[in-house]
C-alpha cells in the first residue's frame, strides 16, 4: 500500500510595526505585535553621543547618527523573515536644528536641545514671542534663539531651509517635507492654537513659513525613495509614519493618557508630564505645553539632568557596580548635610536658565564620594517633584516611571517615589516606553485600538517620613539656588576704575 505525504501549508507570521526611537545617548530598533508586545530577537542598537565642548556646545554628530540608524533597520531587516510589516514609526529626542541648503544638504553644525550658545538671542526672542501661543518660553533650546545664533555665526553659509534630525531622515528616506505636530510643539514655534508656524516666532528667527516644513499629524505617513527600496526591499511598500517626540511616546508607550497618570523620564535627561485633551491648556508656572497629536496636549515640565548627571558622578568620583547601589542604599534620606543643585548644564524647567552652574553645600572632610552622588541624586528627584507639584495632582494619582537610568538604580526609584510623595509605577519593559509609544501611535493610525493601561510592572511606595524630608530639602535648594542667581548676577555687574 502506497502512502501519501502531505505537507502543511506554510503560515505566514503575524505582521510587526517596526519602531526607530533616536536617543541623544543610543539609537534602537525594535519590532513589536499588533497589541503592543515586543518581539524578542528583533531589535538592534547602535551607540549615539552628543558632542560636547566648552563654550556651551552640544551637538549632534548627523553622520554617526545617519549611518548607525540605517544600519539598524539593516539588521532588522535581515532579521524579519517572512514576518509582513506593517509600517515603520520613528521617535526622536527633541529638539534638534539641522540647516540645509538649496540641494536639501546638511550644513553647518546640528544642535540639539543642549546647545547653550544661542543663550544671546533668548532675551530678544522674549521681546517678540508669546509663550502661551507657542507652548513655551524663550530658552536656547527652542529654534528661535537657536536659528537666530546660526545665521549670525555663519555668515558665509547660506541656510535654505531648517528642520529636525528625524525630518531630515523623513526627507532623506521618502522625499517628503513635513513634520507632526508633536515635534513642531518642541521647536517653540508651533502656534498652540492654530496648529500653524506662529507669526512671531517666525519674525524673531527671521525665516520664512515656507522655510520650515509643512505640518501634519502623526498618523501621516509616506513611502521610501527608490534607492531606499532596493535597500530594504521588504519595506518598499511600507508607510514610514513622520517622527514624534521621545516624550509624546513615553506618555503613550508607559499608558498614561488617561486621568490622574503622570509620566515620569529620566533617561539622558528627565522629565514629568500629563496628557490632556480639549482645548490648549492654562500653563501653570515655569512648565510647557507640548503636543502628543492634534487632540492630546502633553503639559510638564523638563530638567537638563537625569541619567547624564548620574553618569558624571560615577565617572568623576569613580563609583560604580553594585558597591555603590548597596552604599546608596544604606545612606538615610538627606542625611548627609550637603545640598546639591545638579544644574550642571544651565535649567530648563522652571527657571530656564542657560547659565545657571552646580553646586554642592556642605562638604566637610568626612564627606564620602557615595553622599556627593546621593546627594546629586536627591537633588534630581526633588526637582521632578518640585515640577510634580506645579501639575493639577490628586490624592489617588499616579506616576508610571520610565527610562533606562532610573530602572537600573534602585536607590533612586525609591528617592524618587519619596520626593514626590506618590507611588511609582516602574515601566521595564525591554524595549523601552517611547519605542513603544511610537509603535502604539503608528498602530493607531491603521486603526487598532490605543491601549490605555499602564506597562508598568512593579510598584515602589512612598515612605512618608522620607516625603517630608525631601519637602524641606526641595525648599532648601531654592533658597541655596536664589543666593547663588544673585551672587552670580553681582559679579556680572561691571565696576569702574578707581580715579
Amino acid at each position: 500500500m502506497t502512502g501519501q505525504h502531505f505537507t502543511q501549508p506554510m503560515r505566514t507570521p503575524p505582521p510587526v510595526m517596526l519602531s526607530l526611537d533616536l536617543g541623544s545617548s543610543g539609537l534602537k530598533g525594535s519590532a513589536f505585535d499588533t497589541l503592543g508586545r515586543s518581539l524578542a530577537g528583533l531589535e538592534a542598537h547602535a551607540p549615539v553621543a552628543l558632542r560636547y565642548a566648552p563654550g556651551g556646545v552640544a551637538e549632534v554628530d548627523l553622520p554617526a547618527l545617519i549611518q548607525g540608524i540605517e544600519e539598524i533597520l539593516d539588521r532588522l531587516h535581515q532579521r524579519l523573515g517572512q514576518r509582513p510589516v506593517l509600517g515603520v514609526a520613528l521617535t526622536s529626542f527633541v529638539s534638534s536644528l539641522v540647516a540645509l541648503d538649496t540641494a536639501d544638504r546638511p550644513i553647518g553644525p546640528v544642535l540639539s536641545y543642549a546647545d547653550t550658545r544661542s543663550a544671546g538671542e533668548v532675551a530678544a526672542v522674549a521681546r517678540r514671542v508669546d509663550p502661551e501661543q507657542v507652548g513655551c518660553p524663550a530658552f536656547s533650546a527652542y529654534w528661535p534663539a537657536q536659528i537666530r545664533w546660526w545665521q549670525a555665526a555663519h555668515p558665509h553659509l547660506h541656510a535654505a531651509r531648517y528642520c529636525s534630525v528625524p525630518d531630515y531622515l523623513l526627507r532623506r528616506w521618502t522625499g517628503a517635507w513635513v513634520t507632526s505636530y508633536s515635534l513642531a510643539s518642541w521647536t517653540g514655534m508651533l502656534d498652540r492654537f492654530s496648529l500653524s508656524w506662529n507669526a512671531e516666532a517666525l519674525a524673531a528667527a527671521e525665516v520664512r513659513a515656507d522655510q520650515l516644513p509643512e505640518l501634519a499629524d502623526y498618523d501621516l505617513a509616506f513611502s521610501l525613495r527608490p534607492e531606499f527600496q532596493v535597500r530594504w526591499p521588504k519595506l518598499a511598500h511600507v508607510p514610514f509614519y513622520l517622527g514624534v517626540s521621545d516624550g509624546a511616546t513615553a506618555t503613550v508607550g508607559s499608558g498614561a493618557l488617561l486621568p490622574g497618570r503622570f509620566a515620569l523620564t529620566v533617561g539622558s535627561t528627565s522629565a514629568v508630564r500629563m496628557a490632556l485633551t480639549g482645548p490648549p491648556p492654562a500653563m501653570p508656572p515655569g512648565l510647557w505645553s507640548y503636543r502628543i497629536t492634534r487632540e492630546i496636549h502633553l503639559l510638564g515640565g523638563a530638567l537638563t539632568e537625569g541619567g547624564n548627571l548620574y553618569s558624571w558622578l560615577t565617572s568623576t568620583l569613580q563609583l560604580g557596580g553594585k558597591e555603590l547601589e548597596e552604599e546608596l542604599l544604606g545612606i538615610a534620606p538627606d542625611s548627609h548635610g550637603l545640598t546639591f543643585i545638579p544644574s550642571l548644564g544651565g535649567t530648563r524647567s522652571p527657571d530656564y536658565d542657560p547659565h545657571a552652574r552646580g553646586t554642592v553645600h556642605g562638604l566637610s572632610y568626612a564627606t564620602t564620594p557615595a553622599q556627593i552622588a546621593r546627594a546629586g541624586m536627591e537633588g534630581v528627584a526633588c526637582r521632578l517633584a518640585d515640577l510634580a507639584w506645579r501639575l493639577p495632582i490628586t490624592d489617588d494619582a499616579v506616576f508610571i516611571a520610565s527610562g533606562k537610568a532610573l530602572l537600573a538604580s534602585r536607590p533612586w526609584q525609591q528617592m524618587l517615589a519619596d520626593a514626590l510623595g506618590r507611588p511609582l509605577l516602574l515601566e521595564d519593559r525591554p524595549a523601552g516606553a517611547s519605542a513603544r509609544g511610537a509603535a502604539l501611535l503608528a498602530l493607531a493610525a491603521q486603526g487598532y485600538p490605543l491601549p490605555t493601561e499602564p506597562a508598568a510592572q512593579r510598584l515602589v511606595e512612598p515612605v512618608p517620613d522620607h516625603h517630608e524630608l525631601y519637602r524641606a530639602a526641595t525648599q532648601r535648594m531654592r533658597v541655596l539656588g536664589a543666593a547663588l542667581d544673585r551672587l552670580r548676577k553681582a559679579q556680572e555687574v561691571p565696576t569702574c576704575d578707581p580715579a
